[in-house]
């Protein structure tokens, strides 16, 4: 019969060889970058400001777009009566103490007195 071998021992092998120590994970990270960093092929001044100016535009048109479709949209929703501002105006009053219930409902009238 073939020897088993426990699978923590293995385990903790394995881990313990393949992985370097912290900090020089860390250098290696960095030195990788910095070797990256001096492939990458920078635009010039001229290219810079062309790509910097054809973003604006593309975000000032995608913003005007998404006004223009708001407002149609509001303006469709309105005028067909799905969506109406609400004038009325509800105001809560808390209970009294003699505990009259959980509150009134109190709707704006006109602002004459109901005397007069």
């Amino acid at each position: 019969m073939a020897k088993k071998s426990s699978s923590k021992s293995r385990s903790k092998k394995s881990a313990k060889d393949g992985k370097k120590p912290f900090f020089k994970r860390i250098k290696n990270f960095f030195s990788n970058l910095f070797a990256e960093l001096k492939r990458v092929v920078w635009p010039d001044k001229k290219k810079l400001k062309q790509n910097t100016a054809t973003v604006l535009v593309i975000i000032i048109a995608a913003a005007a777009m998404i006004w223009v479709f708001d407002t149609l949209l509001n303006f469709i929703l309105t005028s067909t009566g799905f969506y109406a501002p609400s004038s009325e105006i509800t105001e809560t009053v808390a209970p009294e103490k003699d505990g009259d219930g959980p509150g009134v409902t109190v709707l704006p009238t006109d602002p004459e007195p109901a005397g007069e």
